[in-house]
């Protein structure tokens, strides 16, 4: 089971430490919140963590279809950001990031994979 005080606390740091960042949504595997927090206050965070959730469970069965291996994530760019899921056995996390973010595309997915693995370690 994952803390979410502790959830809580990883996605401030995260967050406080890269302005690039508008969101963290944080998820159980049947697309539960667990914790969310994005500048943009009109963001769903159950609405998020569905469509999370689906994502990753249709882009893990495609990787697996083409002998891919494991998923390990997945990132959609649109035209004014990017959203970054990463997902483990317990949680799935759903990383939002605005325009400015695809020069930092690579740091972003560094502090959201750390993240992740931060909040599942005991």
């Amino acid at each position: 089971m994952v803390d979410k005080a502790k959830v809580e606390s990883i996605v401030a740091d995260v967050m406080a430490a890269n302005a690039d960042i508008q969101g963290i949504v944080v998820c159980n595997a049947k697309g539960e919140v667990i914790f969310g927090h994005t500048i943009t206050e009109d963001i769903k965070h159950a609405d998020v963590a569905k469509l999370a959730v689906k994502i990753a469970g249709d882009s893990a069965e495609l990787v697996a279809g083409l002998d891919q291996g494991g998923l390990k994530e997945v990132t959609i760019a649109s035209e004014k950001g990017l959203v970054v899921i990463l997902g483990d056995a317990e949680i799935i996390l759903a990383g939002i990031a605005g325009e400015t973010a695809r020069e930092a595309m690579g740091l972003i997915r560094i502090a959201l994979r750390r993240a992740l693995l931060n909040m599942v370690a005991k």
